[in-house]
């Protein structure tokens, strides 16, 4: 599948927009939706000047009060049962006036506002973040449970993603988000010294094909980077949500790198795949290149940086998981030269498509 070019739009006019400009309008109303939500949250979705996608101060916003779904519509000027039925013309017209009251003064009846629309939106993208939001504001409830698995199901890749990253932040959802989750794998050592460079996935991507013998972008790697000498096996964890099945599968990690017969290879690591590449570093793990792909910045989850010679940071700007992550947009530090390759908007698996790192000349980089 090939990545989707997104180009930004300003959230005030994202809303209310031509019909040739629809996937970017919608991946714009979801990156607005999330920063929203981090808002009632607590959290900064991004600390740098975007003149392309400008975000108003949204500290205001910051809640642990829940607001009333009716009280959420009064804020349209409808009933709930009459948002189920407004046309879209209305309904954009309502959410581009609310989304422009956020920037004058956000408050948090007006965000809560904007998450009902936007579970009313025809783009599932948008539905999505708008019921990730609301769950923040109102309570989980049906219609938030049913567009969040509905979305899980989708054979688009940002959505469902998108939508799998908002369940693993809802407990009562969890066990749903569970069966994308495999069991742990076993380490197994291997008689012949093996190659360098290795690839792995993020979370709840270990039975994608991309990132294997055979898959897409391990492919395009080995054909494009023959010095590399790419690894027959990849690295294959959980892709489980949480810190404790990082730890552990960092610990597998640790036993898999010198059965293997490696020493400190080239990675290669998708998302939260990086965090487990990094809690590895901790237990002695060495790596020469590291790759990082969308990684979700949190310091907390930084490497031993004396184990690393390189890390090479690949990501898009605004990425939506890591926005619905809390995590960091930038990969920043003064304790080591990261070497930062920022292209395209919003998508957050584009950064291991092969057509991704061809528009924009990474195979050279690394």
């Amino acid at each position: 599948m090939s990545y989707r070019r997104y180009e930004p739009i300003d959230p005030r006019d994202a809303f209310d927009v031509s019909a040739a400009e629809a996937e970017s309008a919608a991946a714009s109303q979801a990156a607005f939706l999330l920063a929203v939500r981090a808002g009632v949250l607590g959290y900064t979705p991004t600390t740098e000047k975007l003149p392309e996608f400008p975000l108003p101060n949204l500290k205001a916003l910051k809640s642990d009060r829940h607001v009333k779904v009716a009280t959420a519509c009064r804020h349209l000027g409808v009933s709930e049962k009459e948002l189920q039925k407004e046309t879209r013309p209305a309904l954009e017209q309502e959410m581009t006036k609310v989304a422009r009251e956020v920037y004058r003064k956000p408050t948090i009846e007006a965000a809560a506002a904007l998450f009902e629309a936007a579970m009313m939106s025809e783009y599932p993208l948008v539905a999505v973040a708008g019921a990730a939001g609301a769950r923040e504001t109102t309570r989980l409830r049906p219609r938030i449970r049913e567009t969040l698995e509905s979305a899980a199901r989708s054979r688009d890749r940002l959505v469902s993603r998108l939508a799998l990253a908002a369940m693993s932040h809802i407990g009562p959802m969890e066990s749903t988000v569970d069966k994308k989750v495999v069991r742990q794998p076993k380490s197994r050592k291997r008689r012949r010294q093996s190659e360098t460079a290795v690839v792995m996935h993020g979370t709840f991507a270990a039975n994608a094909t991309w990132y294997r013998p055979g898959g897409d972008f391990y492919d395009a790697l080995k054909a494009r980077r023959p010095d590399l000498r790419l690894h027959d096996w990849s690295f294959r964890w959980t892709g489980a949500y949480s810190d404790r099945a990082r730890r552990a599968d960092a610990e597998l990690l640790r036993k898999w790198i010198p059965d293997q017969g490696l020493a400190a290879p080239d990675f290669f690591a998708h998302s939260h795949g990086g965090t487990v590449a990094h809690l590895a570093t901790r237990k002695g793990v060495q790596f020469d290149r590291l790759v990082l792909m969308a990684w979700p910045v949190h310091k907390k989850w930084f490497p031993d940086f004396s184990k690393v010679k390189r890390i090479i940071d690949v990501r898009v700007r605004v990425d939506l998981v890591v926005l619905l992550d809390g995590g960091a947009q930038r990969f920043r530090t003064t304790d080591f030269a990261v070497e930062e390759h920022r292209n395209g908007w919003f998508d957050h698996s584009s950064t291991h498509e092969p057509a991704y790192w061809d528009d924009h000349g990474l195979w050279g980089v690394i």
